[in-house]
This record gives structure tokens, sequence and C-alpha cells, in this order.
């Protein structure tokens, strides 16, 4: 039987325009939501479940883990696009900023690299990880900008599109090797 990758954007952060994002923690709400997550994903199991380092991520992993009786564990490369600190904006100003980017990915228009310099990031720490030969599917908790690129790059979907379906928590399950996308789960938890 094919294995699945179940690529999983983190629960709700709390939003802090003084940090910058890779630093967010889970709101009360995400933990709750994680918890709720984990019944959606027990379907697939037995999987691994990785994470991106990043706390907003790696709390939403450790806590469906908890659930599901398994171990979560970060991998260094899995982050979102690196993006600084920024006020708070309107949802819309965000969906701006963020169709620049996926517009523009070989350019430098926020943080410290490009969105393609991000997916290329992303990809090679993702594969280097569900590349072996194990049985069992793979879960992995990252967040919404890489998962789309990810996904556009190996499928035909625009990728702000999924960006913008995929709510916090949110997944999309991936037939491996193929890459092929099979599903998205736009809000789950």
């Amino acid at each position: 039987m094919p294995r699945q990758l179940v690529l999983i954007k983190h629960a709700l952060p709390v939003l802090d325009g003084a940090k910058p994002p890779r630093e967010w923690i889970l709101a009360d709400e995400g933990e709750n939501q994680a918890r709720r997550l984990a019944l959606t994903l027990r379907r697939f199991l037995p999987f691994r479940v990785l994470s991106s380092p990043e706390p907003k991520a790696l709390r939403t992993a450790e806590l469906l883990a908890l659930e599901l009786g398994a171990t979560a564990r970060p991998v260094v490369g899995l982050e979102e696009f690196d993006r600084p600190a920024v006020p708070l904006m309107s949802a819309e100003e965000y969906e701006r900023l963020n169709a620049e980017i996926f517009a523009r990915p070989t350019e430098m228009l926020l943080g410290r690299e490009t969105a393609s310099e991000a997916v290329a990031r992303f990809t090679a720490a993702l594969m280097g990880q569900v590349s072996d030969d194990g049985a069992d599917n793979v879960a992995v908790v990252a967040h919404g900008t890489v998962i789309s690129l990810f996904v556009g790059q190996h499928n035909a979907v625009a990728p702000y599109d999924l960006w913008k379906r995929l709510q916090c928590p949110s997944f999309a399950v991936l037939w491996l090797p193929s890459l092929e996308l099979g599903e998205v789960v736009s809000r789950a938890g």
C-alpha cells in the first residue's frame, strides 16, 4: 500500500507584532485545536511525526503525538518562509503581502530568503526524512507558505490559492513517493 505524507499547518498561534513569527507560540485555543486535530488524523496511523522547530509548530506536533501515542521530532529546515517582526496588519493587507511573495518567488521581498529559497530548503529537509523505505505514513507539522509552495511545486495547484485555503490547523495529504495531492482539509480541529 502506498504511504501518505500529511503536511499539517500548525494550530492557532498568539499573534505578536513585536516578535518575528518564527518565535510565536500556540494560543490556548491552538492547544485545543491540536488535540482535536489528533482525532481527525487517526485515520493515517501509524505515522512518524516530524515538525518544524518553530514553537507554534513544535507544540502542535507534541500535542498530536501525545494524543496519538507517538513521538514528535523537530527537523531543521522545515521552518516557514523567514519573516521579520512586522506590525500586525489586517487580513486584507496580509493577503496582499503574501500574494506578492507567491507572485514573485525569486525576489527578496520580506525577510532573509526568497520564496524559492524557502521551498528549496523545506524540500531538502523534508525529502531527507521521507525518502527512506519505512512503511509508516509521515505527518509533518509546518507552515502555510512553505507547505503551499511545496505542494504547488509537485502538483497542478496554484500555491497562493492553496495558502488561502489552509487555516490553522489544516492539512494536505500527498501520496508517496509520487507526491501527488490526494486531499486538502482546510480546517481541521
